[in-house]
């Protein structure tokens, strides 16, 4: 099954990364479930954790999920914000997920942030924002569906419930310092779409705020809204917000060519061109007949499973192909060079491409991945869902079987 990307900007899901160890050795003891977890911080004992701020602390204790085989998913924003590599390094062996370290510490710049603790009310602000991105992947997941555009128009309107529709209502510059963290995190939990979104231009309203009152933006902010721009499709104002930031400067926003033009109607993708590091949009017309949409994403060790049976297993690929095979990154990710180009170096015959917009992808847009969804004159018929680790691979044919009957 796909990891769950709920808090997608800032979450770490151990079952969707597969990384080289690299974390030192910690003095404390090793935590490998909830209950541990809780003996060792009733016991007052030192360990890690009192690295955080309170605020810190509780958000990352917060952000824990266990099973029965051990961690699951961990938020590594309060580690990010607030702790050095080597207290970062102690807290990922503390609860035995030091191969993580390399990703989580990748690019980190600038000193820890110490601010005060938030205002019990923008706590729960955010809170009612958690819960509402926590429910929608509930709803989804039960009904193993893709988002629509009412989704998206339902969360801006949840988020200005508890926010207001205009950020300059809420005088930012009047908040305490502390009480910016919760805002900042919940308008990025809430921005979807482009960016004009309510969430979206609140989102915007925090940054200039925090950069406003001397907050070193560049311990997780920085790469959110980075992270915004690209899932909007806002290119231009993404290569210009990197162009003035020295420790960005190694992301790869590309320039667009768009023959299309804002008039076309119909389906389309970017096609990337990595010598030049340009997208170029191209028309993808559903064809007549079955087609195979496979969504796949970045950082997601199921996705690069699938991929590797797609490539690995030539009966399977022709069977796919047969079925107009089309690979598609999930329509609101951001772009990642780095992962598209090395596909469409290996396999050039089957590209990894980019969804032009949201609104011309909506039956496969997804935040679970891998999906597949066998579409028949347009319209999704079925879909396959996840990647185990015996593969997916007779389901799949299944899939395609039933529909040629």
């Amino acid at each position: 099954m796909p990891g769950r990307f709920v808090r997608r900007t800032i979450l770490v899901s151990l079952a969707c990364w597969t990384l080289a160890a690299g974390a030192a050795e910690s003095p404390a003891p090793v935590v490998r479930s909830a209950a541990q977890l809780e003996s060792v911080v009733a016991s007052g004992q030192p360990s890690p954790l009192d690295a955080f701020t309170p605020y810190g602390k509780r958000r990352f204790l917060q952000s824990l999920r266990w099973n029965e085989r051990g961690l699951t998913t961990f938020n590594s924003a309060s580690l990010l914000r607030e702790l050095e590599p080597r207290q970062i390094a102690a807290m990922l062996a503390f609860i035995d997920a030091g191969e993580y370290l390399p990703a989580v510490v990748n690019g980190l710049a600038g000193t820890p942030l110490r601010l005060p603790a938030p205002t019990a009310d923008a706590e729960a602000r955010l809170a009612r924002i958690e819960r509402f991105v926590d429910e929608e992947a509930r709803r989804r997941d039960d009904a193993a569906g893709a988002l629509t555009m009412t989704d998206d128009r339902q969360m801006d309107r949840r988020f200005v419930a508890v926010f207001g529709q205009h950020p300059s209502r809420y005088k930012l510059e009047e908040l305490p310092l502390g009480d910016l963290l919760p805002y900042f995190d919940a308008a990025a939990l809430a921005a979807r779409g482009g960016m004009d979104s309510t969430a979206t231009r609140f989102l915007m309203a925090v940054y200039e705020e925090m950069r406003g009152r001397g907050i070193d933006t560049r311990r997780t902010f920085d790469d959110t809204v980075l992270r915004r721009m690209l899932e909007a499709r806002a290119f231009g104002q993404a290569r210009a917000f990197v162009a003035g930031k020295p420790h960005l400067a190694g992301r790869a926003v590309p320039t667009v060519r768009d023959p299309l033009g804002p008039r076309f109607k119909g389906r389309s993708v970017y096609r990337y061109e990595a010598a030049s590091n340009t997208l170029v949009r191209e028309a993808l017309p559903h064809p007549r007949g079955l087609e195979l949409v496979m969504v796949v994403d970045a950082g997601c060790h199921f996705s690069a499973d699938a991929l590797a049976a797609l490539r690995d297993d030539a009966a399977m690929r022709a069977r796919l192909l047969q079925a107009g095979l089309v690979l598609v990154t999930p329509p609101r990710s951001a772009f990642s060079a780095g992962f598209i180009d090395e596909w469409n170096r290996a396999i050039p015959g089957i590209p990894i491409r980019l969804p032009y917009r949201v609104a011309e992808w909506q039956a496969v847009d997804v935040a679970g991945v891998p999906r597949f969804f066998l579409l028949k004159e347009g319209k999704v018929v079925g879909q396959v869902t996840g990647w185990p680790a015996e593969g997916n691979k007779a389901e799949l044919l299944a899939l395609l079987d039933g529909a040629a009957r």
